[in-house]
């Protein structure tokens, strides 16, 4: 194997696989990355047995092969390498990594032993809008859970179908759906994604040119997203996501427009007399236009902060508590100036939306002590 390539671009692939490869396993040479080439492609490749990567860039290809070389070493070498283009010829066991000015010798493993890369089974192609599904996946992932003893509601639920992608998050505690428009679908498809995948397809897109297009392979054990010359794979989620619409309420006895900066710096005021694990916030709508957020809870002493707000036709005054973290979050994730609260009682969840019809979230209230 021998092939040179151009260190800026190497080093901007390497970035996308470091961070799913393990030092932790096993399996040592999962702590590596393959390397691959092809013709004049140089094809790396990285995996945790749960997620893979694999990236393409171009190279002068003088001799194909196969290698696997330590991540962390290899990546930082690179990243660290002064020289602007790069040698890699492999000599038994060492790849040697020569530039203008610096030269190294890695020693890696032979990629025999790297685990074959996952291939879908009778997977079916859909293609999506890469900036408006990278932005729906942001807004709704803030709803997953991290608790591994419910999977089912660690990752994102997809719905596809017709002309719309229904994407939706939920921890028991907080709810948020997303719907985008996508070419129509002769049938539907459901799948759940882990969002520790989708967070990675994030990152890939944040740090690199956002292509116009994702192409997603799904098959029952998986789904291969395409995005330009990087393919990101992931297992699916089984098990059945709770059919959250019934919860959604469909009348209001309060609705409320508020500036989404004054409401952050209200919250981020409260949460300071915030006890360690309760960090609530009592809201109260009352009928001379005023938001009160008082916090709830603490035994850290207490604040309380005044909004003016326009309330919407039909108000009648209520008073719910709700987690301050959620409410930051959402707020966050609504990349929104303005936003509308509705609240339907102190038991029912606070529906928080945006301009944007296709866009919800819900929080669950605490129950208010007598």
């Amino acid at each position: 194997m021998k092939f040179s390539c151009s260190r800026e671009i190497l080093d901007k692939h390497l970035q996308h696989l470091t961070r799913i490869v393990t030092v932790r396993h096993s399996l040592p040479v999962l702590s590596h990355i393959l390397i691959e080439t092809d013709k004049d492609v140089l094809r790396l490749s990285g995996t945790d047995l749960e997620i893979a990567v694999t990236t393409h860039l171009p190279a002068n290809v003088e001799q194909e092969g196969t290698f696997t070389l330590p991540a962390r070493i290899f990546s930082e070498f690179v990243h660290q390498n002064p020289d602007e283009t790069l040698t890699f010829s492999l000599e038994s066991y060492e790849m040697v990594c020569k530039g203008e000015k610096v030269t190294a010798r890695i020693t890696g493993l032979d990629s025999d032993d790297f685990p074959p890369l996952p291939k879908l089974e009778a997977g079916k192609t859909v293609r999506l809008p890469a900036n408006d599904f990278i932005i729906a996946v942001k807004q709704v992932s803030i709803a997953c859970a991290n608790d591994v003893s419910r999977p089912v509601l660690t990752g994102v639920k997809v719905v596809l179908q017709n002309e719309m992608a229904v994407l939706a998050a939920t921890d028991s505690f907080r709810l948020a759906e997303r719907q985008i428009q996508i070419l129509p679908l002769a049938e539907e498809l459901s799948l759940i994604i882990p969002n520790r995948a989708l967070q990675e397809l994030v990152r890939i897109t944040s740090s690199g040119t956002m292509p116009e297009d994702v192409e997603l392979e799904i098959a029952e054990n998986g789904v291969l997203f395409r995005l330009g010359d990087i393919e990101l794979y992931s297992r699916l989620i089984a098990g059945n996501f709770p059919k959250y619409q019934a919860i959604i309420p469909s009348k209001f006895v309060a609705e409320a427009d508020v500036a989404t900066s004054e409401l952050v710096q209200a919250l981020r005021l409260l949460a300071t007399f915030a006890q360690a694990g309760i960090s609530n916030v009592l809201m109260e709508v009352i009928e001379d236009g005023q938001l009160t957020l008082t916090s709830h809870g603490g035994k850290g002493g207490m604040g309380r902060n005044s909004l003016s707000v326009t309330l919407v036709e039909g108000f009648a005054p209520v008073r719910a508590a709700f987690n301050v973290r959620f409410l930051l979050d959402a707020c966050a994730a609504s990349s929104s100036p303005n936003l509308r609260l509705r609240l339907s009682g102190p038991e029912t969840p606070l529906v928080i939306s945006t301009g944007d019809p296709h866009y919800l979230q819900l929080v669950m209230p605490i129950r208010l002590d007598a």
